[in-house]
């Protein structure tokens, strides 16, 4: 294990104590956000075999849910298991491992990259990987904006078009509704929020933020990112909850949605 990775351990073991005292509770929401599987050596890449054990992990607690249920009235919360981006690994590695355990997901899509290239390249997956990932009903694909800017110093006008042209495109290329939104780097504006309601149903805005029981904005929604750095009782902790902490060390940093700010 490098220098790196063991001060992050560090960092998680050192803010853990706080959420202990406040583990996930019925009716809380975590909702976990992955990036990539099975590619790349970085923070936000996770080796295929650790997305595995952790989906077992889930599918043997039995509290994963889709975002629509978990929001749904008389809800037990629970966990939801997110993606961001639509990079070629989705389709590749991380759609057989949710059908193998039946995890169900949401896909948060930036259009533009598979507008570009629509049967898919090193940079995003096919519509068609993505009409056969919808097909298991398992995938929910929501927007990630057209071309993943981050809308924190943009217009109202300017937050919307990129959100309603990511919607019309998935919903026109899969023939679905589009009624989920997240915004690129975990970082907004009230702008965006105002375009936001008009539009989704939910947006998933805060970082390292569990969602508590009567207190959920539908369209602010916290997120878990889950990390290389965690190992599996780490991710364990997050699953319950228990690691939002790790937001202070990002914040100090000025890392994550802390960099916009």
């Amino acid at each position: 294990m490098g220098a790196v990775s063991m001060a992050r351990r560090a960092a998680k073991a050192a803010v853990l104590p706080a959420g202990l005292l406040r583990p996930r509770r019925r009716g809380d929401l975590v909702v976990l956000l992955y990036h990539r599987v099975g590619v790349g050596e970085g923070e936000i890449d996770l080796p295929r075999e650790v997305f595995e054990r952790q989906m077992r992990t889930l599918a043997e607690a039995g509290e994963a849910r889709s975002l629509d249920e978990a929001l749904g009235n008389g809800s037990r919360g629970g966990v939801v298991v997110t993606f961001d981006d639509g990079t070629p690994d989705f389709h590749e590695h991380v759609l057989p491992c949710l059908i193998r355990n039946r995890i169900p997901a949401v896909l948060y899509l930036a259009t533009g990259p598979v507008e570009e290239r629509p049967n898919g390249n090193g940079r995003a997956v096919a519509w068609s990987q993505l009409r056969e990932a919808v097909s298991t009903g398992l995938v929910t694909v929501g927007s990630h904006t057209h071309t993943h800017r981050p809308l924190v110093h943009v217009s109202e006008a300017e937050a919307e078009e990129e959100m309603r042209r990511s919607k019309d495109l998935i919903e026109d290329r899969l023939e679905v509704e589009c009624g989920h939104f997240a915004y690129p780097f975990a970082a907004g504006s009230e702008d965006a929020d105002r375009a936001a309601r008009r539009l989704f149903r939910t947006a998933a805005l805060h970082a390292w933020r569990t969602n508590r029981a009567g207190r959920t904005d539908p369209h602010r929604l916290g997120r878990t990112p889950v990390l290389r750095s965690d190992g599996h009782a780490f991710f364990r902790a997050k699953a319950r909850g228990m690691l939002d902490g790790e937001a202070w060390v990002y914040r100090a940093l000025r890392r994550g949605p802390w960099r916009w700010s």
